[in-house]
């Protein structure tokens, strides 16, 4: 059985800006939905703090990864507090 209707992610290495949102807007065809990644990786090459759907800051350190998948709550926000961390995504929606 199919989860997802399509994926999204980094086409290069990308540079954060503190505290800007790295799940990408909710299509205008989505009607009373919010985009949400069911399956989704996150790689920082410098010691980091993400703020995964709004909670509290974790801390990931330099060339770590979090990954969660359909198993898990799905993320609809993923924040990197800090400026200037150099990151990759990808993820299944």
């Amino acid at each position: 059985m199919r989860i997802g209707s399509g994926y999204a992610g980094s086409e290069n290495v990308t540079t954060s800006v503190a505290n800007h949102e790295i799940v990408p807007p909710t299509p205008s065809n989505y009607v009373n939905v919010k985009r949400s990644f069911y399956k989704l990786s996150l790689t920082v090459l410098q010691d980091a703090h993400i703020k995964i759907n709004g909670g509290a800051p974790i801390l990931l350190k330099a060339n770590q990864s979090f990954e969660m998948d359909r198993f898990d709550a799905v993320i609809y926000s993923l924040v990197i507090v800090e400026p200037n961390i150099e990151f990759q995504w990808m993820g299944a929606y």
